[in-house]
Parts: structure tokens; C-alpha cells; sequence
């Protein structure tokens, strides 16, 4: 057998061992056909030379689709002029975060942890006055939406659609800033959307650390407070 045939097959649990995953996840993807194999009887083996080809174009694909969606994110914050520049920079951010997860959606719980990184915003200010550490908020959140979510796996999507929480909290914002005179949506009516739409994993965060939508509203309405 010359060199350029020579054998080189792996089993999956040389695979999930170079590869630093899960051998379970290892065996998923060779049911489902997404990683390269041939399975003799009970026994998967895997080319390393196919592999590292197909981890390659893998690479190359997700990039760009990552990409993609970051440029499809940021036109689509750009286009909604009814809100600030700091929500608009959230509305970024949670597609960013939703891309970490490889989750298909942007969902309420993505809206807080962006809400939750933006510093100089009034929902972070809200927070830090009501008594939540948005640091805290943030880590907390992280444990549940990767107790109760399952991530996703290869290229994200281009455009992410809204998930029911997530509109009615969007809807809800728009709502409030509205009622108050606004002209446009601030990241504390964001904050308070989420409050106010009575479920969901961002909503039973806040909720379980104490904070709830008349706390906000009266920090909302401070006179010294306005919209950012």
C-alpha cells in the first residue's frame, strides 16, 4: 500500500478527544451525516485526512456567515430610527449574543443580556439604582439560558427572527416611551418591555432578583432621568 493510500481512519473517540467536545456530540453528527465517516457493522471510522477537509471548508463557510449576519445585525439596528443609539447598540448586541449561542432567533433573554453590557446606558443605570449588579444580571442569565436553551450548531442565520417574548417586549418598549412623550425608544423601556410582558427567561431573571416593572417605572420617571 503506497503512502498516498494509506489508511488513517479514526475512531470517535479519537476524534472527540482532538477535537475537544463530547464523544455524544461526536456521535450525533455521524448520524445525522454532518461529519465525513464510514460506519462498518457498529464501528464509525473517520479519515483524518476527510476530516481536516471538512473542518477547513466548515471554517470558511461559518466565517462568512458570521459575517453575514453581523452586517444583516447592524442594518437592521440602523433602520430603526424610532429608537436611541444605545438601543439600537443593544439591538446589535442581541444578535451578537444570539450568535454565541448558534440559537436561530433573537429572543427576549438575548435583548437583556445586551441591555445588561452597555454601561453608559439608562437600563444600566436603572439596574444599579433598583440594587442589580448588571455584571450579576448578566452571569446569572448565562446560567439559565444555558440550562434551558440548546445551542445551536453551524453557520447562524443570516436574519434572525423575533421570538413571541421578544416582539411583545419590543412592542411593549415602543409602547411606554410612547405613553411618556418620547420620540424614540430608550434601553429603559427595553428594560421595563421585558418587565412588563409577564414571562419568559429575561422576565424570570429579573423577577427572581428582585426587580419588577413598577420598580423601573419609578426610576423611569425621575425627573432627572431621561431616555438613552
Amino acid at each position: 500500500m503506497t503512502a498516498d493510500h494509506q489508511l488513517d481512519y479514526r475512531d470517535p473517540e479519537w476524534v472527540a478527544e482532538k477535537l475537544g467536545v463530547d464523544r455524544n456530540t461526536v456521535y450525533k453528527h455521524l448520524q445525522d451525516g454532518t461529519i465525513p465517516a464510514v460506519q462498518l457493522g457498529r464501528r464509525w471510522l473517520i479519515s483524518e485526512g476527510q476530516l481536516a477537509q471538512w473542518l477547513a471548508t466548515q471554517a470558511r463557510e461559518q466565517t462568512q456567515a458570521r459575517q453575514e449576519a453581523a452586517i444583516s445585525a447592524d442594518r437592521t439596528a440602523e433602520r430603526m430610527d424610532n429608537f436611541s443609539p444605545n438601543a439600537r447598540e443593544v439591538v446589535r448586541l442581541a444578535h451578537a449574543e444570539a450568535r454565541r449561542y448558534g440559537h436561530p432567533f433573537l429572543g427576549q433573554e438575548h435583548l437583556l443580556l445586551a441591555l445588561a453590557a452597555v454601561p453608559d446606558s439608562k437600563a444600566a443605570k436603572v439596574l444599579v439604582e433598583s440594587g442589580v449588579d448588571p455584571s450579576r444580571l448578566r452571569a446569572r442569565l448565562r446560567e439559565q439560558v444555558e440550562a434551558l436553551l440548546t445551542p445551536g450548531t453551524g453557520a447562524p442565520r443570516r436574519r434572525l427572527g423575533r421570538t413571541p417574548r421578544a416582539r411583545k417586549a419590543m412592542r411593549l418598549a415602543t409602547d411606554s416611551a410612547q405613553g411618556a412623550g418620547r420620540e424614540q425608544v430608550g434601553t429603559e423601556h427595553l428594560l421595563l418591555g421585558i418587565l412588563e410582558s409577564g414571562g419568559g427567561v429575561g422576565f424570570e431573571t429579573l423577577t427572581g432578583l428582585g426587580l419588577t416593572a413598577d420598580r423601573v417605572r419609578e426610576e423611569v420617571g425621575r425627573p432627572a432621568v431621561g431616555s438613552e
